[in-house]
């Protein structure tokens, strides 16, 4: 009977336990998918309504003005910014997760294997806690590796992202010993070693690191801040951050002083609907790839 009786007490406390947690979860979620609801409805409502009443939960006379705005000013320099957006995050992800997946795996092997690999994780570690700072970092992209004006200086600077090759170097070392060297007792090369044993068995890892390293890409807004000036370069950021000075530099110039009253450009709306024109790709992406974020971290985290 005593049995029954803590049986029944451990699952009523596990029940208590998952609502607790379900609740919480529940106001993270919320509270992370609220901001973006206030700026999609805001997107849609009219720019006057925003001014008078602020943003709301609901859209206050809801209009596709904004949006015709953009496209119609913006339709052009838009479709091309998401050109070179996409174009970065391809060529980015391809050459930052190679150089990391390389160098993780060099670093993963043992020092009898590989006599450089520790010195080579030491060298990783240290650029993570000492930098030269931004502006050593800029001459040298701009003057000695000629990062400035091209698609390269959007690519080649985030080659290496140490957390990320650690987590590579993580999952490498929990591949089992035992299969390497059956590898190398049947013959196999390092190289064939290393494309049909450990990026297999490490691929929860590496896309995990790939979809990270892709958002990055997506999101980055200092590349194109630092090295870039032709327009024709410009991410989709980047000409979210020029559209929204350019619209700040009309209100206040003096020459539109006295016709401020009647002249009303969709500042709030149109910086809201450049926001969703930014992350509507991820929103797409993300629910297909979401299960690999935590796999990717955890497999191989208590081994290395």
């Amino acid at each position: 009977m005593k049995k029954v009786k803590d049986t029944q007490y451990a699952v009523s406390r596990k029940t208590k336990e998952s609502i607790i947690c379900y609740v919480i979860v529940g106001i993270i979620t919320v509270s992370c998918f609220l901001p973006l609801w206030i700026s999609f409805v805001a997107s849609i409502s009219d720019e006057t309504e925003i001014i008078n009443k602020g943003f709301s939960l609901l859209p206050r006379k809801a209009t596709l003005e904004t949006y015709r705005f953009i496209l119609d000013n913006k339709g052009t320099m838009l479709l091309r910014a998401y050109g070179v957006s996409f174009l970065t995050v391809l060529l980015g992800t391809v050459y930052s997760v190679t150089v990391m997946t390389l160098f993780a795996y060099a670093t993963a092997q043992k020092k009898e294997n590989f006599r450089f690999a520790q010195p080579l994780s030491f060298f990783a570690w240290f650029t993570m806690i000492f930098s030269g700072g931004l502006l050593p970092w800029y001459i040298l992209c701009t003057k000695y590796y000629g990062l400035q004006n091209n698609i390269w200086a959007l690519v080649l600077p985030y080659g290496m992202n140490v957390f990320y090759m650690f987590v590579l170097k993580s999952n490498f070392k929990a591949v089992p010993e035992e299969l390497i060297e059956a590898g190398k007792i049947d013959g196999a090369s390092d190289a064939r070693i290393f494309f049909t044993i450990a990026l297999p068995l490490s691929k929860v890892g590496l896309v995990s690191v790939i979809l990270f390293m892709a958002l990055q890409y997506w999101n980055d807004f200092y590349l194109s801040l630092y090295l870039i000036t032709k327009t024709d370069l410009y991410t989709l950021q980047k000409l979210l951050y020029n559209m929204m000075a350019n619209v700040s530099a009309l209100l206040t110039n003096s020459t539109l002083q006295s016709a401020k009253d009647h002249i009303v450009l969709p500042t709030n709306t149109a910086r809201m609907a450049m926001t969703i024109f930014t992350v509507l790709p991820v929103l797409v992406f993300y629910p297909f790839a979401q299960k690999y974020f935590v796999k990717g971290i955890t497999v191989g985290a208590v081994k290395g």
